[in-house]
Order: C-alpha cells, then sequence, then structure tokens
C-alpha cells in the first residue's frame, strides 16, 4: 500500500466525524433559529433578544472561516436552544402550570445557556480580537457575565408584564429563585467549561478554529 493510499484511508475517518458533528449543530442551529423566528411574531421581546444574541454567537464562526463545517460544538448548540425550545412548547406551559418544580426546570436551562453564551464570547474575544483572559478570569467572567444578564432578563420580564400582561413572574419569590439558580449553574458550569476546555482533544482544538485558547487553557501549543 502506497503512502498516499495510508494517508486517504487516516484522513477519510476524520473527514466523516467532522461532518457528523457539523451536522448535529447545524440541527442544533435550525431549532435556534426558527424557535427566534417564531418568539419574534410573538412580539416576545426578551427571547427575541436572546435569540438574536445566540444566532450571533452561532454564526460568527462560520461567516468568519466561510465554511459551514466551521459550526460550534454540537452540544453547545443544543445548550444555546434548549431554553427557546422549552419556552415555546405548549408542554412546557401546561407543566407549568401543574408541576411547580417544571418553572425550576427551565430556569436551569436557561441558567445552562447563559453560561454557554458567556463561554463562547470568551472564546470568540480571543479568536477575533487582541483580548486575552488567562484561565481564572475566564472563568470569573462566565460567571459574572451569566449573573449579570440574568439580573437584565429579570427586569426585562419584569417590563413585558406590565406593558403586555404577561405572566412571566408571578412574585417576587420566583425571580429570586430564577437568579439563585442561575448563581448555582454559573458557578457549576464556569468550572466544567475549564474541564471541558483541557479535555477537549488537541485536533477537535484544531478542527473547531479554538487553537487562540492553548495558551489560557493551560496548554502548550505543538509544532
Amino acid at each position: 500500500m502506497s503512502v498516499d493510499q495510508g494517508l486517504t484511508k487516516s484522513v477519510i475517518p476524520a473527514d466523516r466525524w467532522r461532518l457528523l458533528e457539523a451536522e448535529a449543530s447545524w440541527i442544533g442551529g435550525l431549532v435556534l433559529f426558527f424557535a427566534t423566528v417564531y418568539v419574534t411574531v410573538k412580539m416576545d421581546m426578551p427571547w427575541v433578544a436572546f435569540g438574536i444574541a445566540a444566532l450571533c454567537l452561532y454564526i460568527l464562526p462560520i461567516l468568519s472561516a466561510r465554511s459551514p463545517l466551521r459550526a460550534l460544538p454540537w452540544e453547545m448548540t443544543l445548550l444555546l436552544a434548549a431554553p427557546l425550545f422549552l419556552h415555546i412548547s405548549e408542554g412546557s406551559r401546561t407543566l407549568v402550570e401543574n408541576l411547580s418544580w417544571w418553572r425550576d426546570v427551565t430556569s436551569i436551562a436557561f441558567a445552562f445557556s447563559l453560561t454557554t453564551i458567556g463561554f463562547l464570547l470568551t472564546v470568540e474575544l480571543h479568536m477575533y480580537t487582541p483580548v486575552r483572559m488567562n484561565r481564572p478570569f475566564a472563568v470569573f467572567f462566565v460567571v459574572m457575565f451569566t449573573l449579570a444578564v440574568s439580573g437584565f432578563w429579570q427586569v426585562g420580564q419584569w417590563i413585558d408584564q406590565v406593558l403586555y400582561g404577561a405572566d412571566l413572574l408571578p412574585s417576587n419569590a420566583v425571580a429570586m429563585k430564577n437568579l439563585l439558580w442561575t448563581l448555582i449553574v454559573g458557578l457549576l458550569m464556569g468550572f466544567v467549561y475549564d474541564i471541558y476546555m483541557r479535555a477537549m482533544p488537541q485536533k477537535r482544538m484544531a478542527r473547531l478554529g479554538f487553537i487562540h485558547l492553548w495558551e489560557v487553557y493551560g496548554r502548550t501549543r505543538k509544532g
């Protein structure tokens, strides 16, 4: 067997895996896109802002690299889309009315999504700007971003309730519980994403364009 044949056989599986990962990410991106269109038609303004922000973070790597294969990791895309999907689900509204703990589930899903947005901001700041953060500050940034956006989110829901009569915040206790879940998830996921980047194989980091994070996450770039 020639060297070229051996190289071809070793490259094809990697390319197929890259395509499968990209396709899974595209599915999550489509869910995010159509969910954003739906809340826009419904004039659900806080969720419109959330959807647009998530979509911008999703498409930026694709547009920058001019390659649809440079999509975000599929697991992050699903975390971004999950709270929007739960929000627009009629079944979810029924569960909120009948199960007291279901609101906590949706709050946790939203907090996971916020931490993912915060993490992606640190990634894309490194990829497309001169800004650099060391690892402890990157974790701190993710946690503080999550808490800050959650606070503004509660205010936005209250304004939406006052202007349009939406029953988004039944009481102050619900708002405080949402903030508590955000704090817990933000602290947890800040460190989880640090471990996630440390554990990610080098080839996958390079394939996703995360190569700029070698130094930040304590690795030494080879070659």
